[in-house]
């Protein structure tokens, strides 16, 4: 572990509780310093009106925004190491694009009622589950483990299709209907709910302890396969375990804030830029970084503009584009 690491965890915990306390704290609403102690404090004398907007929307929001972007770190660097490229995300298996035709499809097509009562978001990850079961369907092997590479494009096929889709949507649907199916797809955390978070966290907590534990073996999959299983650890297992995780974190995710890209490519390289490519400490710094990030963009989302709120992934495009350039620019010296 490197020695500098627990002085980098607490610094990045304590980044998190300033964006987490920032995106409480401000918004569109004018909520004055002693009002703002009163609503935290749970005050009587606080108003009513400014206590629902804290504790009903803005900290409901915070919490999901900071699980969601944390769960989608973890599955870039997951698919990273399972994929053995740097260049991996947590879409590359074409959920995003299922989650986008089955959100844009409903939200288009089915009656309100029928949306209503199933939501949303459970449809959207019903569609990122079919995707990666489409994309596993097309790279199995009989008798063996999917090649990384045939699943890489397996999930492009996958993704294509589904982007197909969702264009041929929303261009014969409604304009009014097609207008809230863009607002979705660019991603936002607007009217996340209380109920929404506890799913969030559970997931990100299983599959946080089930990577580390199997920390190790997954040190080993960057050795590439014939070294691992010299070594004793089955890297199909691991491989299996990373894709199901995935899906879970990034449907979940999918599901409550719509397609919120860059997190899952960029955040797991700057974590390696400051602790190397050990994943015991690897993870808990992704896990967090990527917490501070969207918490950040989407405060940013917020208040810019404000009282208008700009989409989550536009600004995420925009702020990734700088790193993104720099990683590709590594990997052509690597090369």
């Amino acid at each position: 572990m490197p020695a500098r690491f627990p002085i980098l965890l607490v610094a990045t915990l304590g980044g998190l509780l300033f964006v987490a306390l920032a995106g409480v704290l401000w918004g569109t609403a004018q909520i004055s310093w002693a009002d703002r102690f009163a609503i935290l404090m749970r005050d009587e004398t606080a108003p009513r009106g400014l206590s629902l907007i804290v504790w009903q929307w803005r900290i409901p929001r915070v919490l999901a925004v900071g699980l969601i972007g944390a769960g989608l770190a973890l599955a870039g660097a997951l698919m990273q190491t399972a994929l053995r490229n740097p260049m991996a995300d947590p879409y590359l298996m074409g959920l995003s694009s299922g989650a986008s035709a089955a959100a844009v499809a409903a939200i288009i097509w089915l009656p309100t009622g029928m949306t209503d009562r199933l939501g949303v978001p459970l449809i959207a990850f019903l569609g990122a589950a079919l995707a990666f079961f489409m994309t596993i369907g097309l790279s199995q092997r009989r008798g063996r483990m999917p090649d990384p590479l045939v699943v890489i494009l397996a999930g492009v096929a996958v993704s294509l299709m589904f982007q197909s889709l969702t264009a041929f949507f929303l261009y014969v649907g409604d304009p009014h209907a097609t207008r809230n199916a863009m607002g979705w797809l660019m991603g936002t955390a607007a009217g996340t709910q209380w109920h929404e978070v506890p799913m969030l966290g559970l997931s990100l907590v299983v599959v946080g302890a089930v990577a580390l534990r199997n920390a190790n073996a997954l040190d080993a999959t960057l050795l590439g396969e014939e070294r691992a299983q010299a070594l004793g650890f089955r890297i199909g297992r691991i491989r299996l375990l990373i894709f199901v995780a995935t899906v879970l974190l990034t449907g979940l995710a999918v599901s409550v804030a719509g397609i919120v890209g860059f997190v899952g490519l960029i955040v797991p390289h700057m974590a390696r830029l400051l602790t190397g490519a050990r994943h015991r400490v690897l993870l808990p710094l992704t896990m967090a970084l990527g917490a501070v990030v969207l918490i950040a963009v989407d405060l940013l989302c917020r208040v810019l503009l404000a009282p208008e709120e700009l989409p989550l992934g536009v600004l995420l495009a925009l702020f990734a584009a700088p790193p993104f350039i720099l990683i590709l620019r590594g990997l052509r010296r690597v090369a």
